[in-house]
């Protein structure tokens, strides 16, 4: 059985996250049911210095994985990821900690496949 026969198409999106404080925001979350591909990822400085922590949460292991640890990032600094190939599973996310309180924006594209249920 094809996903399109299921009416559940692929989709591409892009998601935008916003943190102004030091707390860990949770740019992404892959859905119930589904496979996510990460192939993007930028996040970018406003104001200030600080270092960013990027983390993969592997649902399935309970565990956290970093992928950028203390990248230090000043004011109008960015950090690009054009060729990331990351699969994530149900329940996988993408978090960023800022180490100082700044403007960190960022945006990530995934291609979202939903798996048949059963």
């Amino acid at each position: 059985m094809t996903l399109v026969a299921q009416g559940k198409n692929a989709r591409k999106r892009s998601v935008w996250g916003h943190n102004t404080t030091t707390t860990t925001e949770i740019v992404y979350t892959c859905p119930a049911n589904c496979v996510a591909e990460l192939t993007y990822l930028h996040v970018h400085n406003k104001t200030g210095n600080t270092s960013i922590h990027i983390e993969w949460y592997i649902s399935a292991d309970n565990y956290s994985s970093s992928y950028i640890d203390g990248k230090n990032l000043g004011a109008g600094e960015f950090v690009s990821f054009n060729d990331i190939e990351l699969v994530l599973q149900s329940g996988d996310r993408i978090e960023i900690t800022p180490s100082h309180a700044a403007h960190i924006d960022s945006i990530l594209t995934v291609t979202e496949t939903f798996v048949p249920v059963g």
